[in-house]
């Protein structure tokens, strides 16, 4: 890439993460940023729906001094006059940002994108192929809490067959030496999983250091499961959680649908880092534009 563009986590060192990580620690504890931001544009491309990922970019941004131009959905651009994806790109890149943060559907393709662009560009969420910047922050809160990843064990529970951010955890748990295993319908499982399937959401809690739970992505499925059946099965409540360890961390990258995945009594589990992971998504964020701009 002519960039130091940030599409996927196969090329990056557990040395190069662990300075990622180190970076964002020190961010959290800086009230402003030293960069030299100041003056600096980032692109925000976002075509699907986003919350967390779009508002801690904007922070992240606005905490490094680079000022977040968003575009957000169709309403009002071009896309509503049937202008293509790959045009709204080229034509925004061509307003020389410094950089591009991008979320976007499976068919456009971004590393090709990325490639052709004579600036950096950030996956902020592509399709069901990666959300490196999502796993990044997961990995980010579980250091926090045990002061390292390696020989953990991360169970991943729910919609993985259409889940971006179960694929990124699969490139980066081989960097930083996590295991993960998925549980859940069999309509929601990958028809050729690269990780271990286990049977049953009791016998996965007892196996692991970590669950987290994903979204019940019904916009992607044509024929969903019952999920008024989901949480009795496969969601987390607190009686299936007596199986996960004391010490063991509860997760989930949101939105969360309360009583689908999860019971409304969950984030009152002192093991619950929820809200952690958001938090420490805004310096992971910040360190990768820094990471970015800089180039290095």
């Amino acid at each position: 890439m002519s960039a130091p563009s940030l599409i996927d986590l196969k090329s990056l060192t557990a040395e190069a993460l662990s300075r990622i990580f180190t970076l964002s620690k020190n961010l959290s504890l800086k009230k402003a940023s030293e960069s030299s931001g100041k003056g600096r544009t980032a692109g925000l491309i976002f075509f699907e729906p986003s919350t967390r990922t779009r508002m801690s970019f904007e922070f992240a941004c606005a905490r490094e001094g680079v000022a977040p131009i968003t575009l957000s959905g169709d309403a009002g651009s071009s896309l509503e006059k049937g202008e293509t994806p790959e045009d709204t790109v080229l034509n925004i890149a061509a307003m020389k940002p410094d950089c591009l943060i991008i979320r976007c559907g499976d068919a456009l393709d971004l590393e090709q994108i990325a490639k052709n662009l004579p600036m950096p560009v950030l996956n902020a969420g592509w399709g069901k192929r990666g959300h490196p910047t999502q796993a990044l922050l997961d990995a980010y809160a579980m250091t926090e809490r045990w002061g390292s990843v390696a020989g953990r064990k991360l169970l991943i529970v729910g919609d993985v067959r259409h889940s971006r951010v179960a694929a990124s955890h699969f490139e980066l748990s081989r960097i930083l030496g996590y295991e993960v295993a998925i549980a859940g319908p069999e309509d929601f499982l990958p028809k050729d999983p690269a990780v271990p399937v286990l049977g049953s959401l009791e016998d996965g809690l007892r196996w692991a250091d970590a669950v987290m739970s994903l979204r019940v992505q019904t916009e992607r499925h044509q024929n969903p499961s019952d999920l008024a059946s989901f949480l009795k099965t496969w969601g987390l409540d607190h009686r299936k959680l007596k199986e996960l360890k004391s010490d063991g961390l509860i997760m989930h990258p949101g939105p969360v649908n309360w009583g689908v995945e999860m019971s409304i009594d969950i984030p009152n589990d002192p093991r619950t880092i929820i809200l952690d992971q958001v938090t420490g998504g805004v310096f992971v964020r910040q360190a990768l534009i820094r990471w970015a701009l800089e180039g290095k």
